[in-house]
């Protein structure tokens, strides 16, 4: 089941099954909005009918009832309807009562932490729960685990990530929920920092350049994958992420206030649901690791990856056809931990190169 499938990420993570010679269930919470996307998916590219329509499934996520009997003849679902610190906790409450593995695409650290603290329930229940499914965090979770395992007893973990693309709504309404909640591990513990207080250098390939503290999921995927208990992530993008982390330094609290946030949040919707077709054929996400052990010593890899929004497509339905053909491993996994750091290897247009 693809959960939230008629969304941007969503109707790419449709494609994308679809493709792969995958027939999902297709669910959400509007049932005209499925239906027309059901039709379109249902259609050869001649206009000739397909003899197996897709299936939709329409529940919102605010009835557990409703969610745990649609999911239960459901191998595994891919959850796309952020944002997730809404939607996580009911979806996978369900997933444990119906034995449905949990896959999701958050980019939210507090997620991936809410979700490894119920490991142990996962295990009885017999799924597995992996967060945190898409682009950046399993190229980035590969990169991370493969450079630690070559360079063992690493102190201090950077992730410096650059985008060159747009960002979907959902993408922005997840920065904006987290403008004033800039996060870190230090000494194993996730801890707030000021938005803009750090700022580090990586070479994305063009020399030399600062990067803001901001926080990606990887400040606890990482410490899952490697154990390496000092973890800081930052972000060089294009121009409109920037701006909000550069306003909530100064106005974070009052970005964060309800009505900030409703007003940002109807300017976003003003804007593009996602980058358009073309803009995705040329767009690119680089990220370097960084590892830094005791003697100050430091050691780095960085891996370019085409068009992020369609790797997340690609990575998500890969992770769905593996658990539903019997590869997964109860509880909770990384990208890393459930398939190895050469997983990423996978997908075409990758790039990876120990600096």
């Amino acid at each position: 089941m693809i959960y939230g499938a008629t969304g941007y990420t969503g109707r790419l993570v449709v494609a994308e099954a679809v493709e792969a010679g995958v027939w999902p269930v297709l669910a959400g919470r509007d049932a005209r909005k499925l239906g027309a996307l059901a039709d379109s998916f249902s259609r050869g590219a001649g206009g000739e009918s397909r003899s197996a329509p897709l299936e939709t499934r329409a529940f919102g996520l605010d009835e557990a009832a409703r969610i745990e009997a649609a999911l239960r003849d459901i191998d595994v679902v891919l959850h796309c309807a952020g944002p997730f610190s809404r939607t996580a906790l009911p979806m996978f409450e369900a997933c444990l009562r119906a034995g449905t593995h949990y896959v999701d695409i958050t980019g939210e650290i507090a997620v991936c932490e809410a979700l490894a603290a119920r490991d142990a329930e996962a295990r009885e229940a017999g799924i597995m729960v992996l967060p945190a499914a898409g682009f950046d965090v399993v190229p980035s979770d590969c990169l991370i685990a493969d450079l630690a395992a070559r360079h063992p007893g690493g102190r201090i973990l950077r992730l410096g990530l650059l985008v060159r693309s747009g960002a979907s709504r959902g993408t922005m309404k997840t920065a904006l929920e987290g403008v004033n909640a800039m996060r870190i591990r230090r000494d194993g513990r996730v801890m707030r920092v000021a938005a803009g207080s750090l700022r580090h250098e990586f070479d994305f390939g063009r020399g030399p350049a600062a990067a803001l503290v901001t926080p990606l999921a990887d400040v606890s995927t990482a410490w899952w994958s490697t154990g390496i208990e000092n973890i800081e992530a930052y972000y060089r993008a294009g121009r409109r992420l920037p701006r909000l982390m550069r306003l909530s330094r100064w106005f974070g609290w009052l970005l964060a206030g309800r009505t900030a946030q409703a007003l940002l949040g109807r300017w976003i919707d003003r804007g593009p649901e996602g980058p358009s077709g073309a803009q995705r054929r040329t767009s690119e996400g680089i990220l370097v690791a960084e590892i830094e052990d005791s003697q100050g010593r430091r050691a780095s890899a960085r891996m370019r990856v085409p068009d992020p929004y369609g790797f997340t497509a690609k990575t998500l339905v890969a992770v769905g056809v593996r658990v539903r053909n019997g590869n997964f491993k109860a509880g909770y996994q990384t990208p890393s931990s459930a398939y190895g750091a050469d997983f990423v290897r996978h997908f075409d247009g990758v790039e990876w190169e120990v600096l």
